[in-house]
């Protein structure tokens, strides 16, 4: 059932992209070539290009302070005022009711990574760290 229904979804492809290929009008000048990307789906033997519209876009690197960045990592378990002395405030954070306990779910914004915490009463505690997606 699976194979019959991507070899469909696989042939409305084909078609789709042999209509979009028809100009009527010749372009002023010649537009640039996108890079040729290609993909062959297991089992089916039939290759599946993108349309020449699709713009490829490479994903931008994420930027952050590498030493920071391993600071708070250290701070994972510990109260937050650990992570506060080892690389300082946070430029936003966000708090909302947790759905693990009776506390609540911290977000500490850094520039390049963020920092999540759990507060209950006057304790906060350190529980992930991880690198904002480029």
């Amino acid at each position: 059932m699976k194979k019959m229904l991507l070899s469909a979804l696989l042939i409305s492809l084909v078609l789709t992209l042999c209509a979009c290929g028809q100009q009527t009008e010749t372009p002023s000048a010649p537009a640039p070539t996108p890079p040729s990307i290609t993909s062959t789906l297991p089992g089916s033997g039939l290759t599946a290009a993108p349309s020449p519209e699709v713009e490829v876009k490479a994903e931008a690197a994420a930027v952050y302070d590498e030493e920071a960045f391993a600071a708070a990592q250290a701070c994972v378990g510990k109260d937050v005022s650990a992570l506060y002395n080892a690389i300082g405030e946070p430029a936003d954070s966000v708090y909302a009711p947790s759905c693990l306990g009776k506390g609540d779910d911290g977000d500490l914004y850094y520039d390049g990574f963020t920092v999540e915490t759990y507060r209950e009463g006057e304790k906060e505690t350190v529980r992930e760290v991880f690198v904002n997606a480029g």
